[in-house]
């Protein structure tokens, strides 16, 4: 089975927009919603227009789709000359920009594709992926960067993962290409205005910049855990807004493709003053598998966010809660290491001013 990740623009609704709703399409084009446009009568004319292309799409035939959508004349070029009942069950991902016209789009091939039989579509609008500022669109691309990490890349195991990027924007699907070099097993797109599918292959690529990232690791850990880095950061990995430097779509994605091999490695300092390692920590750790190590520096990290603000998210994950441990006086809480065979936790100590000292790994009680 395939996975088809399609980016979709909004050449759909504009390709046919008359002179009236061709300016209004550019002046809306990044209003979150319908709600947000104040004058009723252009409100009014761009829903009009959407309902209209609704009910032409409804009726299309598989060649009329194709010539009117770029997003369903790649998924279609892409099965050849008729998807077969195998193919409609293919799992597909609409990436729609974050606005009201990207995701009524993305609405118009959605319901195209289930009315002629696909049965696995997913809409996935993502947040700040729009062209109205650029910082925003920079810190959109980091967290699809983070999105294709912890979404797609674990299921090219089961799918065979094909980015269609025959639709959308320049400056996404740009960027898309080089991710598809990383995430998916091919990237496809219509040649021009043929219907002639143009397969780009995934090739055999490694980001080999390890290095800079340990020269660096603490603060890599705390921009991709959305916490702040002050200490000025120079280079294509960082940039700075109102004096706080987050990491570039390139820092997040260096980072993922290198994450899991450094963690795995060893268990590394804390990247965040509130937690403190106690003498017999780090040999409590030492003889642990390299999974177990990198679930141990993931937990390490997830204890950070809880401890400097993200407390509702990671405490789940965590599983953080008081505990007293027969043996040692001086545990008061524990955080679960790892649930599967041989279960082991990470007893800690409470400190005053939010602080934990990470006291051992051992047995769950």
């Amino acid at each position: 089975m395939n996975l088809i990740l399609s980016t979709c623009g909004t050449s759909i609704l504009t390709n046919k927009a008359d002179d009236v709703l061709r300016p209004l399409f550019i002046k809306y084009a990044n209003v979150k919603s319908a709600d947000d446009i104040s004058l009723s009568k252009e409100r009014n004319c761009i829903c009009a227009h959407i309902n209209e292309r609704k009910k032409e799409f409804a009726g299309y035939s598989h060649e009329e789709a194709k010539k009117n959508s770029a997003e369903i004349n790649g998924i279609l070029s892409f099965y050849g000359e008729q998807p077969t009942k195998e193919n409609r069950r293919d799992i597909h991902y609409l990436l729609a920009t974050d606005t009201w016209l990207g995701e009524e789009t993305a609405n118009i091939v959605k319901s195209w594709l289930e009315t002629n039989g696909f049965t696995n579509i997913c809409i996935y609008r993502h947040q700040d992926l729009q062209t109205n500022e650029w910082q925003c669109f920079r810190n959109s691309l980091a967290e699809l960067v983070k999105w294709c990490a912890e979404t797609i890349k674990p299921q090219m195991e089961h799918y065979r993962v094909v980015f269609n990027l025959s639709g959308g924007f320049k400056s996404e699907t740009g960027f898309l290409q080089m991710l598809g070099m990383f995430y998916a097993h091919e990237t496809v797109y219509i040649f021009e205005r043929s219907n002639e599918l143009m397969r780009i292959p995934h090739l055999p690529i490694k980001m080999d910049d390890e290095e800079s990232i340990l020269k660096d690791l603490r603060d890599f850990r705390r921009a991709a855990l959305k916490l702040g880095i002050l200490s000025k950061k120079s280079g294509i990995y960082w940039f700075e807004i109102d004096g706080t430097y987050s990491l570039t779509e390139w820092g997040e994605f260096v980072f993922l493709q290198h994450k899991d091999e450094i963690y795995r490695k060893k268990i590394y300092p804390s990247p965040s003053e509130k937690i403190i390692f106690a003498p017999k920590f780090l040999n409590s750790c030492e003889k642990e598998t390299p999974l177990h190590k990198q679930e141990i520096n993931e937990k390490i990290d997830l204890l950070a966010q809880f401890l400097e603000g993200a407390k509702e998210q990671s405490l789940r994950s965590l599983r953080y809660h008081q505990v007293t441990h027969p043996r040692n006086s001086e545990v008061t809480c524990e955080v679960y290491a790892w649930s599967d065979g041989g279960a082991k936790r990470i007893y800690c100590k409470n400190l005053d001013n939010n602080r934990i000292e990470l006291l051992f790994l051992g047995e769950h009680l």
